[in-house]
C-alpha cells in the first residue's frame, strides 16, 4: 500500500488528472471509458499520482483501490502470484476497516487475518483465500497465477465494489517465468481478462515501447487510452523546490531567482532530490552557486545517480554489459543519435549480438529517448566514474565547471572535412576568437601553428570512417579551451617520438613541431579516448585578457 505519498496540498499541477481518473469506474462501467496508460518521462510523477489516487480512493466507500509495484517483484512466477494476492487481500481489509496498518505490517500471514475477515462477514474472500491456497498445495503453477491476477475481479463481482487496479512499471511483468528466465512467454497475458471486466479499470504506467509489445489484444488495445503527464511549469516548479526546502529547514539567498532549476525541465522527482541534495551537502541558505554544487552531487552521487542505475540495473544485470551501454550511450550524446549496429559493436566492446541485445534493452526501456540534460551529466558522470575511473570529486568538479562558467562564456563549433587545406579554416577562426578575446598576436600566431598540424595529424592518421575533424572553441573571461576530437584509431601523448629542435632542423623535418607548441603555449593539454573517438582538450588561463608566449 503506497502510505508514503506526499501530502495533498504539496502535489501540483495534477488535479484534472486524478479527477478523471477517480471518475473512470463510473466510465467503464457505462462503457464510456476503460483502462488508462500513463506515460512521461521518467521522474515526472506517475508512480506519486498513483499514490494519490490511493490515497483519495481509500478514505472514500465507493471504490476499492488495489496498487502494485513491478518495480521490486520477483518475477518467479509462484513467488509473485502469492505476493500479488497476499497484497490485495491485505489491502481489501484496510480498505473496509480504513487501517492502513495491516496492509503495511506485511511479516503478519494471511491466517493471522482470518478472524478479522471473520468479523467482517467477508465469507467470499475466505473461500477465495483457500482457494489459492488448494492451488498452492497442489503446485499448480497456472492456476495460482489465475487466482491471484483474479482476485480483484472476485472481489468487485462479490462485493458489488468496482476496484481499482493500479499496475506501477507493468512492463516488467513481461518477463513473468515458471522455474527460470525465458521459460515461459506470454503470461503478462493472463492480465488481459482482468483488464476488460468493466468493474475493474486498470491504470498502468511503464515503458511505451514495452507495453505496445505487450498489448497485442486488439480489443485490449482499444480499450486502453494514453494519459501523458507533462513536466510542471517554471512557477510551480519553483514552488514545489521552496516547499521541499522549507520542509529541510533551508532558505534560499535573497538574490536567488531559481533559475537553474529550468534544467530540471519541471521534473517532480529531479525537484525533489536537488531539495534532498542541498540537505545532504549541510546547506542552510542556497545561492545559485550552492544550486550548481548540489546538481553536481546529485547527478554523480545522490539519489537521481542512483534511481538511474537502478534503471540500468533492471535491463541489464552484467557489470561488462553495464559498461557497455553506458558507452553506447554515451556515445549516442555525443553524436546525437545511433549509428548501424555493426559499428557500434567497435564502441560498446562486445560482439554485435550482445551489441544488438543491449540496444533492444535501452530501446525498450525508453532510455534512448531520455535526451534531457539531467540524464545526460548522470551518464557523463557515470562514465568519467567507471570507464574513465575518475575520482568522484573530479566527476563532480566536471559538471559543476560546465554550469558555474556556462553564463559567461562563448562557445564556438567547427566541423572541417578531412580535405586539403580545410586546416586553414581552423586558422581563420582562432583568428578572430583571438581578436575578439584580445589576445596577444604572436601567442595567436603559434597557436594556429599547433592547431593546424594537430588537424593535419588527425587527417591523416586517424583513418576515420567519419572523414570529419570536430572543433569546439569555449572562450570565457579567464580562459580559452579549445576540443579537438575526430573517430578513427586512437592516439595518445606517450606515442609522440620526441626529437630535439637541433635534430628537426639537421634531419630537414618540416612537420612533428604541433604538440611542442601546444605544450610551450599552452597551460593544459589532455588527450582522452571516448569510445571510438580521441578527443584533445587544450586550455590556456587568460590574465588580464592578454596573453604572452
Amino acid at each position: 500500500m503506497p502510505s508514503n505519498a506526499i501530502s495533498a496540498e504539496n502535489f501540483l499541477n495534477r488535479e484534472a488528472e486524478l479527477s478523471y481518473l477517480k471518475s473512470l469506474p463510473e466510465l467503464k462501467g457505462k462503457a464510456l471509458g476503460g483502462n488508462v496508460f500513463l506515460e512521461g518521462a521518467r521522474g515526472m510523477g506517475k508512480t506519486e499520482l498513483l499514490k494519490q489516487l490511493h490515497r483519495a480512493l481509500f478514505w472514500e466507500d465507493n471504490v476499492v483501490p488495489f496498487y502494485y509495484s513491478f518495480k521490486t517483484a520477483n518475477q518467479k512466477g509462484s513467488y509473485f502470484a502469492k505476493d500479488y494476492f497476499t497484497r490485495f487481500v491485505r489491502q481489501y481489509i484496510s480498505f473496509v476497516t480504513k487501517d492502513s496498518s495491516i496492509a503495511d505490517n506485511v511479516a503478519v500471514p494471511l491466517q493471522r487475518l482470518m478472524p478479522v475477515i471473520s468479523s467482517l462477514g467477508l465469507c467470499w474472500l475466505i473461500d477465495c483465500i483457500d482457494n489459492f491456497q488448494a492451488h498452492v498445495s497442489k503446485n499448480d503453477f497456472y492456476w495460482q497465477l489465475v487466482a491471484a491476477i483474479s482476485a480483484p475481479v472476485v472481489a468487485a463481482q462479490k462485493s458489488g465494489k468496482p476496484v481499482v487496479v493500479m499496475l506501477d512499471d507493468f512492463d516488467a511483468a513481461e518477463h513473468l517465468y515458471e522455474s527460470s528466465l525465458d521459460d515461459a512467454h506470454g503470461l503478462i497475458s493472463l492480465f488481459g481478462e482482468s483488464m476488460q471486466n468493466r468493474l475493474c479499470p486498470h491504470v498502468i504506467t511503464g515503458s511505451a515501447g514495452a507495453l505496445g509489445a505487450i498489448f497485442t489484444d486488439h480489443s485490449l488495445l482499444g480499450m486502453t487510452e494514453q494519459m501523458r503527464l507533462g513536466p510542471l511549469p517554471e512557477d510551480l516548479a519553483a514552488a514545489l523546490f521552496k516547499t521541499h526546502l522549507a520542509t529541510l529547514k533551508i532558505t534560499c539567498a535573497p538574490d536567488v531567482r531559481l533559475t537553474f532549476l529550468t534544467i530540471l525541465r519541471g521534473n517532480p522527482l529531479y525537484i525533489r532530490n536537488l531539495a534532498k541534495a542541498a540537505s545532504k551537502m549541510q546547506k542552510k541558505e542556497l545561492t545559485e552557486k550552492d544550486l550548481v554544487e548540489c546538481y553536481g552531487f546529485e547527478v554523480s552521487e545522490g539519489e537521481t545517480a542512483f534511481y538511474w542505475s537502478s534503471v540500468f540495473r533492471r535491463y541489464v544485470q552484467s557489470p561488462t554489459k553495464r559498461k557497455a551501454m553506458v558507452k553506447l550511450i554515451m556515445h549516442a550524446i555525443e553524436n546525437e543519435g545511433m549509428e548501424d549496429r555493426g559499428r557500434l559493436s567497435i564502441v560498446s566492446g562486445l560482439c554485435e549480438t550482445e551489441t544488438g541485445a543491449i540496444l533492444d534493452a535501452m530501446e525498450a526501456s525508453g532510455i534512448i529517448r531520455d535526451k534531457n540534460a539531467v540524464f545526460q551529466d548522470f551518464i557523463r558522470a557515470l562514465y568519467m566514474r567507471e570507464i574513465e575511473s575518475r575520482k568522484p570529486s573530479d566527476v563532480r568538479e566536471k559538471i559543476e565547471s560546465k554550469y558555474l562558467s556556462e553564463s559567461e562564456a562563448s562557445c564556438f563549433e567547427l566541423v572541417i572535412p578531412m580535405s586539403s587545406n580545410a586546416e586553414l579554416v581552423v586558422a581563420k577562426a582562432v583568428e578572430q576568437i583571438g581578436i575578439n578575446m584580445n589576445l596577444e598576436s604572436e601567442f595567436l600566431n603559434y597557436l594556429q601553428l599547433a592547431l593546424i598540424e594537430i588537424c593535419i595529424n588527425a587527417m591523416e592518421h586517424s583513418g576515420s570512417y567519419e572523414k570529419k575533424v570536430f572543433l569546439k572553441f569555449i572562450a570565457r573571461p579567464n580562459r580559452l579551451e579549445i576540443i579537438i576530437e575526430n573517430s578513427g584509431r586512437p592516439f595518445s601523448l606517450d606515442s609522440l617520438t620526441e626529437h630535439s629542435v637541433e635534430e628537426k632542423l639537421r634531419m630537414g623535418m618540416k612537420r612533428g613541431w604541433g604538440f611542442k607548441l601546444v605544450y610551450a603555449i599552452m597551460d593544459s593539454v589532455k588527450v582522452e579516448r571516448i569510445n571510438d573517438r580521441t578527443r584533445v582538450i587544450l586550455t590556456k588561463e587568460i590574465k588580464n585578457k592578454e596573453v604572452h608566449p
